[in-house]
């Protein structure tokens, strides 16, 4: 959304473009999602961020798409990223 809600927090809404799961690739969508969080941090002043995830075109032809070690491997670089951010590490 262009505008911050009035408790100042930054709405992200992210869509399936296609009921198509062969165009559907789960590592881009990752990496866009991530591009997006960091020139978020880095450029937005907001207190928090509300994220609404649209599954109207969501089929069980997706789900063979999210691979396990995939999301092991998203859930790290996050886990890492917010360490590094709040300088716990």
């Amino acid at each position: 959304m262009p505008q911050l809600t009035p408790n100042f927090e930054r709405v992200i809404f992210y869509a399936f473009s296609s009921t198509d799961a062969t165009q559907y690739n789960f590592l881009n969508f990752i990496k866009l999602a991530l591009f997006v969080q960091e020139i978020r941090m880095s450029e937005d002043y907001c207190q928090s961020d509300i994220i609404i995830v649209d599954l109207a075109k969501y089929t069980l032809a997706h789900v063979p798409k999210f691979g396990l070690t995939d999301m092991k491997k998203y859930e790290l670089c996050v886990l890492v990223s917010a360490l590094v951010t709040r300088n716990v590490c």
